[in-house]
């Protein structure tokens, strides 16, 4: 539906308070709800601008159904792109915050990794994701929608690693809804991770390595990906590389006295 829950509406305004984003691209603007929060606390509450015409908050939106489209979004909403979220975020800008408010169940699974993935390329800061929790959440076509279907199920486990501000809401029917603030560089971390030990597993040392040196300036500073790699460089033989990366690990945390030990192991 272009609605959802109600439930976590404070807790977006906690987020929304907490970030103070200068721009915020909606995915989903449904009936616009997000964009009038967005508006209400940061330009009128937040920045005291209660005129549309002193607004400052870029707020743009993607919605996959023009149908859904009326005047009071288009008031709110600076831009409003049309189309298939996937596609129509390549032409988009980056923002300090996205909301994805009840958009990933409308994937099967590993095109709504891949379209999280294309959200932390296009954030600054943050992403803030809205969900159905568990396996009882079923939808097919609303309003003659048929991008309504919930394709895949979800839950909270999968997003437990890079979001350590969350609220779960329980419902004795459908189960449970998660509002969740995602760091994009705790995103990165952990999908970086997660990949590079995937194609160890599965494809050995080399392709993990070639894999982690071209993810590396999207976390230039990342102290669990860098030891990672010195992990590969290791296992893949390559010794010197492996201690230049600890003496560079060494430099940028001074505070962390892990790779100078691991140094003085290695002699």
């Amino acid at each position: 539906m272009p609605t959802s829950t109600y439930c976590h509406i404070p807790t977006v305004a906690r987020y929304l308070q907490a970030t103070m984003p200068d721009s915020v691209l909606d995915i989903g603007v449904g009936n616009g709800k997000m964009g009038f929060i967005v508006r209400d606390i940061l330009d009128v509450m937040m920045g005291e601008r209660c005129m549309r015409k002193d607004w400052k908050i870029r707020l743009d939106g993607i919605e996959v159904f023009p149908g859904y489209i009326q005047d009071h979004q288009r008031a709110l909403y600076d831009d409003i792109l049309i189309g298939d979220a996937y596609e129509t975020i390549d032409g988009a800008g980056k923002y300090d915050l996205l909301i994805l408010g009840d958009v990933l169940e409308h994937f099967e699974k590993r095109k709504a990794w891949r379209f999280l993935d294309k959200c932390a390329a296009h954030s600054n800061r943050t992403i803030m994701i809205n969900i159905p929790l568990g396996d009882r959440w079923t939808q097919g076509t609303v309003h003659g929608n048929p991008h309504e279907e919930h394709r895949s199920f979800w839950n909270i486990g999968e997003f437990e690693l890079f979001t350590p501000q969350r609220e779960i809401f329980g419902f004795p029917g459908p189960g449970e809804y998660g509002c969740l603030l995602v760091d994009k560089d705790d995103y990165l971390r952990h999908r970086i991770i997660e990949q590079a030990d995937t194609l160890a597993s599965e494809k050995g040392t080399h392709e993990a390595l070639i894999f982690l040196e071209a993810s590396l300036p999207l976390v230039p500073k990342d102290k669990a990906v860098a030891f990672l790699l010195v992990d590969l460089l290791l296992k893949g033989g390559r010794t010197e590389d492996a201690i230049l990366r600890l003496k560079r690990i060494a430099e940028e945390f001074p505070d962390d006295a892990s790779a100078r030990q691991y140094l003085k192991m290695m002699g």
